[in-house]
């Protein structure tokens, strides 16, 4: 797997970490400004790249804070610009930055002009309820958690004493519910596919790997042929792709979660599926991707489409890219009766908490039977709550 680049931060030849940045010129000599260390301000050597980083966002806020004391604040657009927002957009994917940008953009609208430093509880109070009076539950809770992370990463940095969010409640939001096949809707949409059509076939194949395999959108589009192993029969989940615009994809070498590089067990019909689209594929070589059509890679939007189109015509419910991921793990837990570490591990998910809150009403169905099941061990073994009747037999 590939470390992650932080920018700034550097391995020397001895394989140790450091920092190294530059500031603007001193204001009376004129002279540019550097600092590097390979410790943080306790003294403690850096074990990550990531510490390292974190560091070194410190002593730019730091120094930016210097450089403001004779005016005596900083205002909370500065230290979005300046500190947050380079600190975020190393810590997460490209289309995450971008997705959420609106969102950062409505932070400094609120706040821009306010010293940081002066954010009261109040302040955010009036915010938070703006959030909850405009927008859904869910979405207000989203935007809510996020600015509490901006307010927060200030609090860690020791450019604010206090966090003025910490006592206010977070607004209620309830988990989406994610609209899912089960294995009968999903032999309908198959069915709806003319397999003597080259486009058919692309699309028949898009919807029967993502439903059989489980992956996740971004995880399934950047699959190459090299990833698959027909003789062992299975699928190396390794990457993710990314658009970036006007034509151009970045495959990126990690996943979601380090738990999402994995290995996927690969049934025979789905073997014959990826052969027979090989087979006709335009391009198809070990470094193609597999979903690729005419040379081009899927993307996230075709997806969309295929399902939104093959759902209508069979009938069933319309789902998303995410959708299918969940139908896979119905099928896994509904007809296969996988238990929670087999899903999570199949699905690349940090830990079987994360499968549990998200499919617990699939698993509390099949536990229906118990109280009937423990009735007929307890017959079985004799065992009542009556040991006097026990003994008169």
């Amino acid at each position: 797997m590939t470390i992650k680049k932080y920018t700034g931060v550097y391995r020397d030849k001895k394989g140790r970490i450091f920092y190294q940045t530059e500031f603007k010129a001193n204001e009376l000599t004129g002279k540019r400004q550097r600092k590097k260390s390979y410790k943080d301000q306790f003294g403690h050597s850096f074990r990550t790249e990531k510490q390292a980083y974190e560091e070194l966002c410190r002593v730019r806020a730091e120094f930016i804070n210097k450089q403001n004391s004779f005016s005596g604040y900083m205002t909370f657009k500065d230290y979005m610009e300046t500190v947050y927002l380079p600190y975020y957009k190393q810590t997460v994917q490209k289309v995450t930055y971008k997705t959420t940008s609106c969102q950062h953009k409505m932070f400094v609208d609120v706040f821009g002009k306010k010293i940081l430093s002066d954010i009261t509880v109040r302040d955010c109070e009036k915010f938070r309820i703006h959030l909850v009076d405009t927008y859904s539950p869910n979405y207000a809770k989203g935007v809510w958690i996020r600015f509490k992370q901006c307010l927060g990463y200030a609090e860690r940095l020791g450019y604010i004493e206090n966090f003025p969010c910490k006592a206010l409640d977070n607004p209620k939001g309830k988990r989406p519910e994610t609209k899912f096949w089960t294995l009968a809707e999903f032999q309908k949409v198959v069915q709806s596919f003319n397999l003597n059509d080259y486009e058919d076939i692309h699309r028949f194949t898009v919807v029967w790997l993502y439903f059989m395999t489980g992956v996740r959108v971004s995880e399934g589009l950047s699959l190459k042929w090299s990833d698959i192993d027909f003789n062992s029969k299975l699928l190396h989940v390794q990457s993710t792709l990314e658009y970036e615009g006007n034509g151009i994809y970045t495959r990126k070498d990690q996943t979601k979660t380090a738990a999402g590089i994995r290995y996927i067990e690969l049934d025979d019909e789905t073997i014959s599926v990826l052969k027979r689209w090989r087979e006709i594929q335009i391009q198809s070589s070990e470094d193609d991707f597999v979903l690729a059509r005419f040379g081009s890679p899927l993307n996230k939007s075709t997806l969309s489409r295929i399902l939104k189109r093959h759902a209508k015509k069979s009938g069933v419910p319309v789902i998303t890219g995410k959708g299918l991921r969940h139908s896979h793990d119905s099928f896994m837990i509904n007809v296969l009766k996988k238990d929670v570490l087999y899903v999570s591990q199949r699905s690349g998910r940090v830990d079987k908490a994360t499968t549990l809150n998200t499919y617990s009403h699939l698993y509390d169905s099949q536990n229906a039977t118990g109280g009937a099941e423990i009735t007929q061990a307890l017959r079985k073994f004799g065992v009542t709550s009556n040991p006097a009747k026990t003994l008169l037999k």
